[in-house]
């Protein structure tokens, strides 16, 4: 298996292309760390302009509520 294909399956769960599974918060600047459920390797951004977590982004790393901040612009 190729390092590629390796680094999709680990990181994105298989899904080749992982920018088609981005999911944007509008009006909280919530982290969906332990409550938002999505498949691994999905994005989530943060686009509240209320404080410093406007462009926020995580990545879900377990395929249910386990997220991790990879973008933090402030």
């Amino acid at each position: 298996m190729s390092m590629r294909k390796r680094l999709i399956d680990d990181v994105f769960g298989g899904h080749e292309d992982p920018l088609t599974r981005i999911v944007v918060q509008v009006g909280s600047a919530t982290s969906p760390n332990g409550v938002k459920t999505q498949p691994k390797g999905t994005f989530y951004y943060i686009d509240y302009d209320g404080d410093n977590s406007d462009g926020d982004v995580y990545i879900n790393t377990d395929g249910a509520t386990a997220w991790t901040q990879i973008r933090n612009p402030v």
